[in-house]
């Protein structure tokens, strides 16, 4: 099964609301491409930064692996 994981910088959010830009773009794969869209938003990867042995377990989480 594809899942699309992507993630979203600082333009992609107004505060902590993804844009319409975004919301629209992760329909449209979801819709056309048949793929689910997993959104990081980039204050959460920041956060792993300097954890990056704690990246795979936070993907894990995300897609309930």
């Amino acid at each position: 099964k594809k899942i699309g994981i992507e993630v979203d910088g600082p333009s992609h959010f107004l505060g902590r609301k993804p844009t319409g830009s975004t919301i629209l773009k992760r329909r449209q794969v979801t819709n056309l491409e048949g793929i689910p869209v997993v959104s990081v938003p980039y204050w959460e990867w920041d956060k792993l930064r300097k954890a990056s042995d704690k990246k795979p377990q936070y993907l894990r989480s995300l897609l309930s692996v």
